[in-house]
């Protein structure tokens, strides 16, 4: 995290005794002491609830900015199905109040100022067409299962006293406490059930990582796992490329103005 990156959510239970920080990532747990009064099995529950609302908090408050590569691909296609049966200039009159088009004083790395790239006469659909390539390849194959069957990550402390399960939906999915695990301090045990919690999510990525190659995708997961840092690097291409073309219009208006 940088300085500049928000810090992560935080999520408390009602009694306060049980605090849960970045509960839809890689949570990290912590106790107080009051919390450790209560029997290992209701602390395990409050541990587990904690975690799981903590969850949904983050989804919910991202679920407008969440999107499927389904609605990305159906919302290319739209595009360039407009670009060849309508024309570039029909599609613009659509989308200019939609995208921001008409405001020049966007910075670079807006989106809406990305997407002028986009709308630019220049701009071929062969783009398009590459990045719908690239998310067809994603889709089930026909006859493939179109539903993964939910795995679940384990893992336990290595004191024993400790152990958490991980689903696809909530990284801790459920604790269990051994009769002994209070006796670690509130400090001691949130840390033991944060560093087992760990465990358990990378158990999870494991199996699924090894259901999804199962699936006779045209991609293995550790191919998926290079496509971040390329797509990365592509878009720093862009970026440039974009900003290399807004110096050479600017350049090309002062000439003609005599300046």
């Amino acid at each position: 995290m940088t300085d500049t990156d928000p810090p992560p959510p935080t999520h408390t239970s009602a009694d306060g005794g049980v605090t849960v920080v970045d509960g839809n990532g890689t949570p990290v747990v912590h106790l107080t002491a009051d919390a450790l009064r209560l029997p290992a099995r209701e602390l395990a529950e409050l541990v587990t609830w904690t975690a799981r609302e903590a969850a949904d908090a983050v989804r919910a408050a991202e679920a407008h900015e969440s999107r499927s590569a389904a609605d990305a691909l159906a919302e290319l296609k739209n595009l360039r199905d407009g670009l060849r049966q309508d024309g570039l200039e029909a599609v613009i009159e659509r989308k200019r109040a939609e995208y921001g088009a008409d405001q020049d004083d966007l910075p670079p790395e807006d989106p809406r100022a990305m997407s002028r790239m986009g709308l630019a006469g220049e701009i071929p659909t062969a783009g398009l067409d590459a990045a719908i390539r690239v998310l067809e390849r994603f889709q089930p194959r026909p006859g493939a299962p179109t539903e993964l069957v939910p795995v679940t990550g384990r893992a336990t402390g290595p004191e024993e006293t400790v152990t958490v399960e991980s689903t696809g939906e909530y990284p801790i999915a459920g604790v269990l406490l051994g009769i002994h695990a209070r006796a670690l301090g509130p400090e001691a045990l949130g840390k033991e059930i944060t560093e087992t919690a760990a465990k358990a999510v990378a158990d999870l990525k494991d199996r699924q990582r090894t259901q999804i190659d199962g699936l006779d995708l045209p991609l293995t997961m550790d191919q998926v796992d290079g496509l971040p840092g390329e797509m990365d690097a592509y878009g720093q291409k862009v970026r440039g490329q974009y900003e290399y073309l807004r110096r050479q219009h600017d350049d090309i208006i002062r000439r003609l103005h005599g300046k």
